[in-house]
């Protein structure tokens, strides 16, 4: 078992930066491909679990009729694994709202990533959104 080499490293960080620009600028059709195709998209209560290409081409259909202003930042990326799995943690923060009333939220990811065909998808994000006491 090979450790995560600086490329997987780079690679991964681009993925979940894909998937930040992918819901912020609307690129629906580059969405799915971010994911393996048994992948599972967890948000819990927030908005519900999607699974597989279907599910998460679902999510980003809710999303897209929606209509809101999203800018989504993932930062204090920490990742652990070999050449061809891996887990990442990082905190979110996501502005989203109405042009004009834009409100944060915070939380964490939980990854587990997947390398199919020499690229880096993600088959696990699971939300863990902060809520107001």
């Amino acid at each position: 078992m090979s450790q995560l080499s600086s490329d997987d490293r780079f690679a991964i960080a681009e993925l979940m930066a894909a998937y930040c620009h992918a819901i912020d600028l609307g690129r629906w059709d580059d969405f799915p491909t971010l994911f393996t195709t048994d992948c599972r998209l967890d948000f819990g209560a927030v908005m519900g679990v999607f699974e597989g290409t279907a599910g998460v081409r679902r999510f980003a259909e809710t999303l897209q009729g929606i209509g809101l202003f999203m800018r989504h930042y993932t930062t204090n990326v920490i990742v652990r694994g070999d050449g061809e799995r891996a887990r990442a943690e990082s905190y979110v923060l996501a502005i989203t709202g109405a042009p004009g009333s834009s409100m944060p939220t915070t939380g964490r990811y939980e990854d587990e990533l997947l390398k199919v065909d020499g690229a880096w998808k993600i088959r696990v994000r699971r939300a863990l959104l902060d809520t107001p006491a």
